[in-house]
């Protein structure tokens, strides 16, 4: 028996299929997905009817309202309509957005931007839309957008807008497309700033005003506070919430957050969508979010790789600056500290295993047919029994990273054979007389970029002509045309010092850790993972997979350094 809550989360009974007893289970929700996805551009695949013109639909929705985005249904049939009437196009296909006003929705505007590029490539000719507002609520930029039509010959046609308005270049037709457009604009910042207000009125009064719920607490009944606002605030979750206060004691204990992500399977039922355990990245930001001692959290910003915020800056805060207690606090002010300074040891700590507890040996290494990197990924399946299973391997992800058709080959190497064969190849490729040849070269290498070398004597005497030279402008041998003399030598021995500097750093080695054969073979087991991929590095200049089921041996092609 389960039922699904009004946020996607599934709880319910299940039977443990080998003690018979029965266990709570509550399957968090995944991510949620629109109704209707629409791509950014769709073709209608149709010919130029004899005597018309191609024309490109514009088709946004503003804002999201899980109303089947019929919004753009909508503008869609109005635009129809109004071609028709008009006569004389063909209208070629359509450019959609299904986004929401913000900053961060222009950014990522996928259709808009598609429009764009083909504006300036010339494939757009006439382009069709509902209103002016639709294609930019920024007046500077609606009327850049335009300007830079007109200049491309691109025929503006709206629905709500005339026509004369936007394709003629008189004062007139600026002045009231510019008014226009402005008003749009503080239109804009009306709504804005009218939301930004309630929203921080509910902040300070410890209301929930939307947005997905924060794991532990759940949506109350709506009250009024002592000033007259009303609002919904949290209380805790009957599962969740306990299984917050459960996982205190754990990680000051010791335990790692995989193992919390079990004791909650086992002991509560907690699971993600699919049934497995819950990612650790996960539990770490609810148990390190000061929401653990009952505060209101405020406009955090999104999450960006290598930025590291202080979450204390983000705590909403009353008309008297103290934080705002908006939810019954899992634990106090000091326990939490010692939860987020055992999981910040725990990140920074040297000897803990690596993330996912696999040693992603080549990492850096390999490269697929289409050039780019392969990048280590795990997959979870379910074996024999309903077992969660997880398979490693390095996939390219081009078309991921760089966009759909980036690369055709999807190269793949599973980790553990495939480091397996690298390795056998490690050792049959460092003989005895291989490492000799490249101590000789360390040993040259280090002899000629010492201080005594004769690269570093020819720097120096470089550096030091090129301070004679410096030292000679401005005097009596040097005036009038032969200035110009004087530069030119001056660039002549700072392009030499240039050459002579990145011989040098090129001639700087890492040393080999090990010295023959048999002592790589003693020293691989006892090698930390750095250690390994150190000594890889220095070894392999580059290791290129091709795509295929053909045996490792021909799919692998590894290019040695030494």
């Amino acid at each position: 028996m389960e039922r699904e809550l009004s946020d996607g989360t599934v709880e319910g009974i299940a039977i443990d299929p080998e003690t018979g007893e029965e266990r709570p289970f509550l399957r968090r929700p995944g991510r949620r997905t629109r109704a209707v996805v629409y791509p950014p551009f769709k073709s209608y695949g149709v010919e130029v009817r004899p005597g018309t013109k191609p024309i490109w639909l514009y088709l946004r929705l503003s804002k999201y309202h899980r109303d089947g985005a019929d919004a753009i249904e909508r503008h869609r049939i109005d635009l129809t309509r109004l071609l028709a009437i008009q006569g004389g196009w063909t209208i070629m296909g359509e450019y959609v957005d299904n986004d929401s006003a913000s900053a961060a929705a222009v950014r990522t505007r996928k259709g808009w931007h598609a429009l764009n590029a083909d504006v300036e490539a010339g494939t757009v000719t006439a382009v069709a839309f509902w209103k002016l507002d639709r294609t930019n609520r920024i007046a500077t930029r609606c009327m850049e957008w335009i300007a830079r039509c007109q200049i491309k010959g691109v025929m503006l046609v709206s629905h709500q807008d005339s026509a004369d308005e936007l394709n003629t270049a008189t004062a007139g037709a600026k002045l009231v497309v510019g008014i226009k457009a402005i008003l749009a604009e503080v239109e804009t910042d009306v709504m804005s700033e009218r939301q930004l207000n309630a929203k921080r009125h509910a902040a300070e009064a410890g209301f929930h005003h939307g947005g997905t719920r924060p794991f532990g607490w759940m949506a109350g009944a709506r009250e009024t506070d002592e000033l007259g606002r009303s609002g919904v605030r949290l209380v805790p979750h009957p599962v969740e919430f306990e299984a917050l206060k459960a996982a205190v004691p754990l990680v000051i204990s010791g335990k790692s957050l995989r193992s919390v992500a079990r004791y909650w399977k086992d002991q509560f039922g907690i699971t993600t969508a699919d049934g497995s355990l819950m990612a650790e990245a996960n539990i770490r930001r609810m148990l390190t979010s000061p929401r653990m001692v009952g505060y209101r959290m405020r406009q955090v910003p999104e999450h960006q790789r290598g930025v590291k915020i202080n979450l204390f800056d983000y705590v909403a805060r009353d008309a008297e600056g103290n934080p705002v207690i908006a939810q019954q606090p899992v634990c106090d002010l000091a326990v939490w500290r010692q939860v987020v300074s055992k999981l910040e040891a725990a990140r920074n700590s040297q000897t803990r295993s690596p993330w996912g507890s696999f040693e992603w040996l080549l990492t850096g290494l390999t490269y697929c047919e289409c050039g780019h990197r392969l990048y280590g990924l795990q997959k979870a399946y379910k074996g024999e029994g309903g077992v969660i299973r997880r398979r490693y391997a390095y996939r390219c992800t081009a078309n991921r990273r760089k966009g759909a058709g980036t690369c055709t080959y999807r190269s793949v190497l599973h980790a553990e054979p495939g480091e397996a064969h690298v390795q056998g190849w490690l050792f049959a490729y460092l003989t005895d007389d291989r490492l000799a040849q490249a101590r000789a070269k360390e040993d040259a290498a280090r002899q000629l970029a010492s201080p005594t070398g004769s690269l570093m004597r020819d720097l120096e005497a470089a550096r030091a002509e090129r301070e004679i030279l410096v030292a000679q402008q401005g005097s009596p041998a040097y005036r009038g045309p032969k200035v110009g003399i004087l530069l030119g030598m001056i660039d002549n021995v700072q392009e030499r010092i240039d050459k002579l500097e990145a011989q040098a750093n090129a001639a700087t080695v890492d040393t080999l850790p090990v010295t023959s054969h048999a002592d790589l073979i003693a020293q691989w087991p006892d090698m930390d993972l750095s250690q390994r991929r150190q000594l890889l590095a220095r070894v392999i200049e580059r290791i290129d997979v091709t795509a295929g089921k053909e045996p490792l041996a021909e799919r692998v092609k590894i290019a040695p350094r030494l």
